[in-house]
């Protein structure tokens, strides 16, 4: 009789599956990470080049320069940034109206029909909010499977020593996703809902000091501006995060370090863009100034020549719109890279590669499509409508009695004629049935 054997059997005695914890004073690393423009995560554990010096201050390489820099310098990098985003911005604005267009043919807003008559249908094919839910329901069962998101591959030779050490890191974070960072889950699964429509959707990966643990976010389309001649994130001189705070965040990220004190006044309204506004108007929702005031924080990583004067670096510059005001300037590159390559805190996700930086989505796919089908059905329903509820033209001096009120099916009401032929003084419309080769088109 065959007996199945412990698979820890086949490790060699030498060999233990006891992890040695590092001394309390040890502060070295013995791994690097790095987030692919793809969303994955490269995990080196040979790799010595990235690792600081233990003599190196991390936490003031990546601190803050604006004490370092002049007034003059600062209002001059503050009117860059605006303008820089400003230019982005104004450069896709065709592209985020066909999307607020678009917007419409998901049919999620109830509104009563009046054109091109009282009471015409207003239904709205499902064929873009069908196509966009099961992407979304697909996508989702495939990237978290019920044993966790995360799957661990070795690059190189296998051993049974770093199969360990891969299997640690697999259950390590796929508890960090599931539990540790609550929002991760919801968060994809919003993104997973806005990629397919809109083309390109952007996930934001980062250290929160507040919360004191890693961060995974989706990015609005309309939070989030590039260059116009970028082709990827990594080739793109500079682009741009939109962040909306409240007073309250903000004074959470001043005592955590995160920004610097200053006097920012009251914002005065909450400045959305028309493309959330359209969402909102959709949803039937809207910002209330009084109640939920918000700054809006310009965050964008670009190129800067602060330090060195013959050499731009990256940088991570935060402005508050309103007051122009900068809150923070950061290097974006580690402090012993001699290429100074920026660090990448944004995964950019694309439905269908474009001809550009934005990929296409179901809008571009199926929006004229979806707007076709959408005439063909009301047209359909209108004509069954016309069908059985006949309207036409009656003689002059012919009174009908309650004609105020429609006929119902089947019924016909009284009318006063004295001697008139009622077919010559009564001519329904030839309304004709709804159409079967419409109805097999569509």
């Amino acid at each position: 009789m065959a007996t199945e054997k412990n698979p820890y059997d086949r490790i060699p005695e030498e060999i233990s599956n006891v992890v040695p914890m590092a001394p309390a004073e040890e502060t070295s690393l013995d791994a690097t990470f790095q987030v692919d423009e793809d969303g994955g995560v490269i995990v080196d554990f040979a790799s010595e080049d990235a690792i600081m010096e233990p003599s190196e201050d991390i936490a003031e390489w990546y601190g803050d320069l604006c004490d370092t820099l002049e007034e003059e310098e600062l209002r001059e990098i503050s009117s860059d940034v605006i303008e820089n985003y400003q230019a982005d911005k104004d450069s896709r604005g065709e592209w985020e109206s066909m999307f607020e267009r678009g917007f419409d043919l998901l049919g999620l807003k109830l509104e009563p029909g009046s054109e091109p008559f009282e009471g015409a249908c207003t239904a709205v094919h499902p064929l873009l909010i069908e196509s966009a839910v099961k992407f979304q329901s697909k996508a989702s069962g495939e990237l978290f499977p019920s044993n966790g998101p995360v799957k661990a591959n070795i690059l190189g030779k296998t051993t049974v020593e770093k199969q360990m050490q891969a299997n640690r890191v697999q259950s390590f974070m796929n508890y960090q996703l599931t539990e540790q960072m609550p929002e991760y889950f919801d968060e994809f699964e919003r993104m997973l809902f806005h990629l397919p429509l809109i083309g390109s959707a952007f996930k934001k990966i980062y250290y929160s000091s507040t919360l004191k643990r890693p961060v995974s976010e989706f990015i609005p389309i309309d939070q989030f501006y590039v260059s116009y001649f970028a082709t990827d994130l990594r080739n793109a001189d500079r682009y741009t995060h939109v962040i909306y705070k409240s007073p309250i965040e903000i004074q959470k990220d001043v005592l955590a370090g995160v920004y610097k004190e200053v006097d920012l006044p009251i914002p005065q309204q909450t400045n959305i863009t028309s493309f959330t506004e359209r969402m909102d108007t959709i949803l039937g929702i809207s910002p209330s100034a009084d109640k939920d005031p918000q700054y809006v924080l310009l965050e964008q990583h670009c190129y800067l020549d602060i330090e060195d004067k013959d050499q731009s670096l990256p940088y991570i510059v935060t402005v508050e719109q309103q007051s122009r005001q900068i809150l923070s300037i950061r290097r974006n590159y580690e402090a012993n890279d001699p290429t100074m390559e920026k660090r990448s805190h944004f995964v950019h996700y694309r439905f269908v590669p474009g001809f550009g930086f934005y990929g296409l989505g179901l809008i571009h796919f199926l929006g004229n499509l979806t707007m076709s089908a959408t005439a063909a059905m009301r047209s359909l329903i209108d004509a069954g409508q016309f069908a059985n509820l006949q309207g036409g033209f009656k003689a002059k001096g012919l009174r009908i009695v309650g004609d105020n009120e429609p006929i119902s099916p089947g019924e016909f009401k009284e009318v006063d004629a004295t001697g008139m032929d009622l077919s010559k003084a009564i001519i329904p419309l030839p309304y004709k049935e709804p159409s079967s080769t419409l109805f097999q088109m569509l």
